[in-house]
């Protein structure tokens, strides 16, 4: 179907293109760029020229219609949908839903571009809509011009491309807030569950302390608290002087200690000897109990003891079921040897009171060592 040039159009319609394609700017740039011999003032002017210059086939309305062309071209795929006949509807009326997006200069220009029988019905038919279109926008913008404060409508586009890029950036900013928000509400529920813990663990701390004060008053109160806490005194200093006495008796005792090569020697000797001592040993017989020491030199021990005619009783110190079983050994001997460097405390506090008791010899040994024990018989045979 052959097209219809700009200069085979009406003047009307072509008037109505130029008019609603081309603002005041872009109607000077327009007149520079087409090079038209008349010198125009106004826009109104320049309007009329370019009207003028396309009602013939000349050099000007040629490259207008070049320019309205490759303008309105993007816009073709999407009037192809819709028969040419039918396309002055959706100057009257868009909110059909086709053609929203095309521009009314592009909607005129494909409307009466081709060559058709009906043309200049479909013409006439455009021509109505537009017209009709112009005196709704011109009652608009009387209206406009009356409500704005400043009076002037075309401002107004200005001012709604800005309030629409800050309504964006208040609408990130409220998406911002939003995310904001809920990590509030996060925080607040956990700090609530927190809250409940504490409370919890604070009324069991309560319900313990008045436990507590209960147990306390039944204890005999504050004189009860009291008296435990000179008693832990009390231990507190006799344990410091414990250790400083064992410390003591470690120090006078290391130059006394076996020497590596002793437990060598004796192996070589079936009994020790004694007799170097001051005097000359001899138990005839008494029952010897020795408490405490080292388990691996029992042997030797009882070697010593017997080798002077005793009878060797021995107990390793640690005493599990108590004094009775220190009492029961005491019972049964004449004699006891007790070392103070490898033995429990209490091993030697249930010696020294079951001897006292029972008036039995006591012979607390500064170390475990064969040759203190040897130098102790020694000393009890001179007395």
């Amino acid at each position: 179907m052959p097209e219809r040039k700009i200069w085979e159009l009406k003047n009307q319609t072509v008037c109505s293109i130029l008019g609603l394609t081309y603002n005041d700017r872009e109607l000077g740039d327009l007149f520079k760029r087409l090079k038209l011999d008349c010198d125009p003032v106004t826009a109104y002017e320049m309007h009329g020229g370019l009207v003028q210059a396309c009602s013939s086939q000349n050099k000007a309305s040629k490259q207008l219609d070049r320019i309205l062309k490759d303008r309105f071209e993007r816009y073709r795929k999407d009037i192809e949908r819709i028969p040419q006949e039918e396309i002055y509807r959706h100057i009257e009326d868009k909110s059909n839903g086709n053609g929203t997006d095309i521009p009314i200069p592009a909607l005129i220009w494909f409307a009466v571009r081709n060559q058709r029988e009906d043309i200049d019905a479909i013409e006439a038919a455009v021509f109505a809509a537009t017209h009709m279109y112009e005196h709704r926008a011109s009652r608009f913008y009387g209206e406009l011009r009356r409500a704005l404060p400043c009076g002037v409508p075309e401002n107004i586009l200005i001012e709604l491309t800005g309030a629409s890029k800050a309504n964006e950036k208040l609408q990130t900013k409220c998406n911002r807030l939003e995310r904001k928000r809920e990590q509030l509400k996060s925080e607040i529920e956990s700090v609530r569950e927190d809250r409940l813990r504490i409370t919890s663990a604070l009324e069991e701390e309560k319900r313990l302390n008045r436990q507590l004060v209960s147990d306390l008053e039944g204890l005999g109160g504050e004189d009860t608290l009291n008296q435990t806490e000179n008693l832990k005194k009390e231990i507190d200093f006799l344990t410091g002087e414990v250790k400083r006495l064992t410390d003591e008796l470690l120090s006078r005792d290391r130059s006394d200690d076996v020497k590596s090569g002793e437990l060598v020697e004796l192996e070589h000797r079936p009994e020790p000897d004694i007799m170097g001592e001051e005097g000359s040993a001899d138990l005839n017989g008494a029952r010897v109990a020795y408490i405490g020491g080292v388990e691996s030199l029992m042997p030797y021990y009882r070697d010593v003891i017997e080798s002077v005619g005793g009878t060797f009783c021995y107990h390793c110190g640690r005493c599990i079921q108590g004094r009775k079983e220190i009492e029961t050994i005491v019972d049964g001997i004449d004699m006891v040897f007790c070392p103070v460097d490898i033995n429990s405390h209490n091993a030697c506090k249930y010696v020294k009171k079951a001897c006292k008791m029972r008036d039995k010899p006591c012979h607390f040994l500064r170390s475990s060592s064969l040759s203190m024990l040897i130098r102790e018989l020694g000393n009890h045979a001179v007395k």
